[in-house]
């Protein structure tokens, strides 16, 4: 994943945000609900026919019962087949759905519909803030729609991801949002046995199986390398994570060349081999020393943390002994004095984009393309 720092997740439960307080008193009320056989409500009357049975799920028949009409028609209600069902007795089971709180099973609906209303989605790396951005996007688009989101971890590891997919498979979800840790599409061949709708995010194919929605790398990448070569620089070193043909770092590293070909300015590819404390750049530092003006061009946020972490443990100054620039920040770069030159993409964008296209391509198929949202590129003072 091309994209910004780590971030960990952190859980709280609701008694560690509300205090032991709010336990007991939620605990007591709840036991008070169970013992009257009624729904705690501390304000409205409770309507003896329509009384609240403290159970742990309403069942269709109960909302029949309590509505007068069938069990046939609360299914043909719940499935918008209406019929010559009255506006009086829609009003009605409306009514009592709301307030018995009831929510149909997917799992029982999915057995007569054959639908699962489940949609996995892929990350590459759930640490990664990119991926944050992603998952809120992905749950935002489907908020006002029946389907449920998956969310599955590969930890950047091939293997990780065919067995993450297979669980998918074996859940039936109707539709996978995926951003792939290989590079070939025979790797995938899982997912096109199984038929099933997919959108690629962030990473493209070998070849254009399905519609990838991305950020326009080799284009930002471009530009700010004609950047760094108008500010006098005569060497850019490309700070990356192993580039094992994924689609962001190889189009990163080209659009440098591309924007560097009308001038004299070196290019030299630095791949990371260790994550944290800046210990690969620093070892680049110390067998290069600075005899030309050089820029370091991190690829993605995690390049750039490391090539920061050198540049200040070998206490060096930017833009004045060294010029630093990169992917991605999550604007903690404008907090490094003079301010990181970066380039800012849009992962919720991407991510609207790519659900929003899963939802059509599950209703009927549309033809593979390569879609580009613009990246920002935010100047500052390190160039």
């Amino acid at each position: 994943m091309e994209n910004g720092a780590a971030a960990r997740f952190c859980r709280r439960s609701f008694f560690d945000r509300q205090g032991p307080e709010a336990a007991f008193s939620l605990k007591n009320k709840k036991q008070l609900a169970f013992n009257s056989g009624t729904a705690y409500n501390h304000s409205e009357p409770v309507n003896e026919k329509r009384k609240i049975i403290m159970k742990k799920n309403v069942t269709i028949q109960e909302i029949a019962n309590l509505a007068g009409v069938s069990k046939t028609t609360i299914s043909r209600y719940l499935n918008g087949k209406y019929g010559n069902m009255s506006l009086k007795t829609k009003a009605k089971i409306k009514q009592i759905i709301e307030e018995q709180d009831y929510r149909p099973s997917k799992q029982a609906q999915g057995l007569k519909t054959r639908k699962s209303w489940l949609i996995g989605l892929l990350v590459a790396d759930i640490e990664n803030l990119f991926s944050a951005y992603l998952i809120k996007a992905a749950q935002d688009a489907l908020e006002d729609t029946e389907y449920q989101l998956i969310i599955m971890n590969t930890n950047n590891s091939v293997e990780e991801e065919h067995k993450a997919i297979q669980k998918l498979i074996d859940q039936n979800v109707e539709g996978l949002l995926l951003q792939p840790i290989a590079h070939a599409s025979h790797n995938y061949e899982q997912i096109l046995e199984a038929g099933i709708p997919t959108v690629l995010v962030d990473r493209v194919l070998d070849e254009p199986v399905w519609t990838t929605v991305q950020s326009d790398n080799l284009t930002c990448s471009k530009n700010l390398a004609q950047a760094i070569v108008q500010h006098g620089y005569q060497k850019i070193v490309v700070v990356t994570e192993p580039i094992n043909e994924l689609s962001p770092r190889v189009e990163r590293l080209e659009g440098v060349r591309l924007g560097t070909l009308r001038s004299d300015c070196e290019i030299e590819v630095l791949e990371l081999k260790e994550r944290g404390h800046g210990a690969d750049v620093i070892q680049y530092l110390e067998k290069h020393p600075l005899t030309k003006r050089t820029a370091f061009f991190a690829s993605n946020g995690n390049a750039l943390s490391e090539t920061v972490a050198a540049i200040i443990k070998e206490d060096l100054s930017f833009p004045e002994d060294i010029g630093v620039c990169g992917f991605d920040d999550w604007f903690w770069a404008e907090l490094i004095k003079p301010g990181i030159t970066t380039i800012h993409q849009n992962p919720y964008v991407i991510g609207q984009r790519a659900a929003g296209i899963l939802m059509e391509e599950m209703t009927h198929p549309l033809p593979a393309e390569k879609i580009e949202i613009p990246a920002e590129i935010i100047v500052r003072h390190s160039l």
